[in-house]
């Protein structure tokens, strides 16, 4: 597997005092007849149970990847927003259901 970073990421990551990135699934409930629907979380901060991940280290940078996602060949972190309300974000990733 291989990763990117755009170059900003290493600045958000720093400034948040952050070596640390998990890539979660959260399954949020949905009104209609899908039941749950999968969204990926992002934390800054390394999992609670490190058993249920794959741990990589590219850079300096500690990520976390759950079991329930699988990602494409290059997964790609960079940020979205701007301002106060940047945040990161992950490309290449499928969650698994």
């Amino acid at each position: 597997m291989k990763f990117q970073f755009e170059d900003n990421v290493f600045q958000y990551l720093e400034s948040r005092g952050s070596r640390d990135v998990t890539l979660d699934v959260e399954e949020l409930d949905s009104p209609c007849c899908l039941g749950r629907m999968p969204e990926m979380k992002i934390t800054l901060a390394p999992p609670e149970n490190p058993d249920r991940y794959r741990h990589f280290t590219q850079r300096g940078i500690h990520l976390h990847l759950s079991h329930l996602i699988r990602a494409q060949e290059t997964l790609t972190l960079h940020l979205s927003g701007f301002g106060p309300f940047k945040k990161l974000e992950a490309s290449g990733i499928n969650l698994i259901l």
